[in-house]
């Protein structure tokens, strides 16, 4: 039978996170305590991969959610790389959908975890990640959560509603996954934000939960014009190039029938039909916040985390999927 990590803990008399420590041989452990972890997992016949466990660079798993965004592969991308550039090894285990690539990562060496994911996580590495700006925190329970920055979904909710009420839009839907923690924080924002949410209106009327897929749009865009609304926000890419598609089949147009807004940019953004207004991400600023963070906690960088997180405001960039609602 496997011995876990918990176990050894429990038998040294010390937390989870001492013992990820001693194992990842980072941070200051004192030479007892050392000692008596070493000790419970030779008693406990403890074993682990020995991939890279002496090998000079340490391993960095830097990870995804299941079925990402494009922003957080983006993001992923940038901070592997300049991890690599600082003598890292890098894996890139995708996290929440199945928790045995990252276990195999951490039998293997890995030392931290860098993730775009906005859930808590509870690992035996330090989890360095990205939070909503108003969520309640949840420190996950080894201790070793670290959040690197801070997304203002409601301050970018804001900004997509102004600017739709501007053009003239009130009823405003959502197209949003039917999963995951960031689908769950749009909802909250969407339902606090909405310019309409005074009036009595069931605004959970105008939120449709789709699979983050093509037909998932399509489907969604036409039963929210159904319930009359005339502009509608996207999570995810795949569901607005269907939307799109949706409104295309019913001899509708856009913007002249719905006006579109997307969450997060991309490069094919510019060549939807027509070309998509969308709350853009600052791709470069989570990128270096999660790297900055990142080299502190290894003790690479000695500069100290800031006390506050960084806030990244999404941002509108106006296209031609929006315009003035039809009287």
């Amino acid at each position: 039978m496997k011995v876990t990590l918990d176990e050894v803990a429990a038998r040294a008399g010390v937390s989870l996170a001492t013992v990820s420590r001693v194992l990842g041989r980072r941070g200051a452990v004192a030479a007892s305590t050392r000692a008596k972890v070493l000790e419970a997992m030779s008693e406990l016949g403890y074993s682990r991969s020995t991939l890279l466990h002496d090998a000079p660079r340490r391993l960095v798993a830097v990870s995804a959610p299941g079925n990402p965004e494009h922003w957080q592969v983006q993001v992923c991308t940038r901070v592997a790389k300049a991890l690599q550039d600082h003598d890292l090894l890098v894996t890139r285990p995708l996290v929440e959908t199945d928790p045995e690539p990252l276990q195999t990562a951490i039998d293997a060496g890995a030392v931290a975890l860098v993730t775009t994911t906005m859930t808590s996580l509870n690992t035996e590495i330090p989890c360095i990640r990205v939070a909503e700006q108003s969520a309640t925190e949840e420190v996950s329970e080894s201790g070793t959560e670290v959040i690197a920055a801070r997304l203002d979904l409601g301050g970018g909710m804001t900004t997509a509603f102004e600017h739709l009420r501007a053009i003239g839009h009130r009823r405003i839907g959502l197209i949003c996954n039917d999963s995951g923690e960031l689908a769950v924080q749009l909802i909250r924002r969407f339902l606090a934000e909405h310019p309409a949410r005074n009036l009595g209106l069931n605004l959970e009327d105008w939120i449709s939960r789709v699979p983050k897929s093509f037909s998932g749009g399509s489907r969604a865009v036409l039963e929210l014009k159904d319930a009359t609304c005339t502009a509608v926000i996207v999570q995810s890419a795949l569901q607005l190039h269907g939307a799109l598609h949706g409104l295309r089949n019913r001899h509708l147009q856009v913007p002249r029938d719905m006006s579109v807004v997307g969450f997060g940019d991309s490069p094919t953004m510019k060549f939807t039909g027509p070309p998509a207004t969308v709350l853009g991400l600052d791709v470069e600023g989570l990128s270096n916040a999660l790297i900055d963070a990142t080299l502190q906690t290894l003790r690479i960088s000695t500069t100290g985390l800031p006390s506050v997180p960084p806030v990244f405001r999404p941002r509108l960039v106006a296209r031609t999927s929006t315009t003035a609602a039809r009287q």
